[in-house]
């Protein structure tokens, strides 16, 4: 048994692999005349992206206040009810 071998695979016989040497060279090749018989590759045509406008400061600055906002709010609501389960608990 060799180092790589696990214990759940020891029984198995390690094959190795041995590629087929009965295939003919001129089927791997593509020759100048199959290159002449094929289509030309289809090429989707879709239509140019459209510009969007940049959104305006003002309204960037106002969803930043009120995400910070929200989340003052959730840090306060989680500390409430930690200081709640403290309190229940008798600390």
């Amino acid at each position: 048994m060799s180092g790589t071998d696990s214990s759940h695979d020891a029984s198995v016989i390690s094959q190795t692999h041995t590629p087929d040497t009965g295939l003919q060279p001129e089927q791997d090749v593509v020759g100048p005349e199959a290159h002449a018989v094929m289509a030309d590759p289809v090429l989707p045509v879709t239509p140019a992206p459209v510009p969007s406008a940049p959104p305006s400061p003002e309204g960037v600055a106002v969803k930043e206040v009120f995400q910070m906002v929200g989340a003052m709010v959730f840090v306060f609501c989680f500390a409430a009810l930690g200081f709640n389960a403290m309190y229940h608990a008798g600390y």
